[in-house]
């Protein structure tokens, strides 16, 4: 069985849009309520800072109430997966962030107990074929381009020894509490859980601040960066507006929904730089991404095909090990009705009658040779209809020595 995708993205809904879609806080109980809500085998939930998605295996992805969201099947699910593990759709072309989010969203899935084989078996091929595109397409080694461009913002804008407070301890945070002091600057770590703070400060030998003073008043700092999962606005207009003047005051808000209120940017001394202007200073021109559009067409077409060959091999083997299982229930029930009433010697004629057929039986479901609607009802299931070209899966059931001839 082949997952469908709901995706809400930047390009499509806008980032506002995708900002009301990034579940952070209590995420696993989520991930739970989805599954049960959709009646899904499988489910990953996967957030970056340009779009969110749903993959959902089997029952009604429709359940998730999420109408609006692009919806996705078939190959182009598929290539909507490459394109964003390979980075073609992200700011920074060949950005390698996204798989580590992928993968670090499949962990949670498979933690929460959402996710099992089959999400790990996709997300294992989509990125190694993600790899392999980039590979062959030549595409650069994308870092974490929103935070390469607010280091060069940094760089730029502040005079060497300014003190910058770097608030969330993700990936973007740790990236510019690692360069940044590589620059000249000042540098505090700041979170709401200190201990998480530590953990990425204490190596560095950077100082951890509190974040309840600097929600208050930012004064002593002349820049703040900030990338936390809080679901609204941490820095707020009421909190500073009736702060005596302070000295300018940079805040770059990288966060997805934001950190930081719009209002923020009344304040006569406060300049607020949010992410949509980063995601506008990193984005590829467009001959460059036309470029490597043309590249990766043919190399895409055939990972698209191998994906979903590879899917399909793994569904069709499900069905088959789900079959035998049936096929081997309902044989015992058969055996035990047919024998009931039969003497010794009808009992050796048909059980020897019986054995035969479920040889035969057995031999067909291997060789994929049942009718459909066999197959489905021994899987309980509607008939599985085979895609074009497609390959019976390796996978065959045991047949027990004594009955194979």
């Amino acid at each position: 069985m082949e997952p469908v995708l709901l995706s809400y993205n930047a390009a499509a809904h806008g980032l506002d849009e995708v900002g009301r879609h990034v579940v952070a806080e209590h995420l696993p109980a989520r991930l739970s309520a989805w599954k049960q809500a959709t009646g899904a085998r499988e489910l990953v939930y996967v957030a970056t800072c340009q779009r969110v998605m749903w993959l959902v295996w089997g029952g009604k992805p429709e359940d998730l109430g999420e109408f609006e969201a692009q919806r996705l099947e078939g190959d182009a699910l598929w290539r909507h997966l490459l394109d964003v593990a390979a980075g073609l759709e992200s700011a920074n072309l060949g950005d390698r962030e996204i798989p580590v989010q992928m993968r670090d969203a499949l962990d949670l899935a498979r933690q929460t107990g959402v996710a099992d084989g089959e999400a790990l078996a996709v997300f294992e091929d989509v990125i190694r074929e993600a790899q392999r595109l980039r590979q062959k397409v030549g595409l650069a080694d994308g870092t974490v381009s929103v935070a390469t461009a607010a280091l060069r913002h940094l760089s730029e804008a502040l005079e060497p020894g300014a003190a910058v407070a770097v608030v969330g301890v993700g990936p973007m945070s740790a990236y510019l509490a690692e360069r940044l002091p590589e620059r000249g600057f000042a540098v505090s770590v700041v979170n709401r859980t200190e201990a998480k703070a530590h953990a990425l400060a204490d190596p560095l030998g950077l100082p951890v601040r509190p974040l309840e003073p600097l929600l208050l008043d930012p004064d002593g700092f002349d820049a703040i960066v900030t990338a936390t999962s809080a679901p609204e606005a941490i820095f707020t207009f009421d909190a500073w507006k009736n702060l005596p003047k302070r000295a300018h005051l940079r805040l770059l808000d990288l966060a997805l929904p934001p950190d930081s209120e719009p209002a923020l940017e009344r304040i006569p001394w406060v300049q607020r730089v949010d992410l949509p202007v980063f995601l506008e200073a990193t984005a590829t021109t467009k001959a460059q991404r036309a470029e490597a559009a043309v590249k990766a067409e043919p190399h895409l077409i055939a990972a698209v095909a191998r994906l979903r060959k590879r899917a399909q091999e793994r569904a069709h083997k499900r069905d088959l090990e789900l079959a035998s299982t049936r096929l081997e229930e309902a044989w015992g029930l058969l055996v035990d009705e047919a024998l009931g009433e039969l003497d010794e010697a009808q009992r050796e004629h048909m059980d020897k009658f019986l054995q035969r057929g479920r040889t035969l039986a057995y031999r067909a479901l291997a060789q994929s040779q049942l009718p459909q609607e066999v197959l489905a009802l021994l899987t309980r299931g509607k008939p599985r209809e085979a895609a074009a070209g497609e390959a019976p899966g390796p996978a065959k059931p045991p047949v027990p020595e004594s009955e194979a001839s």
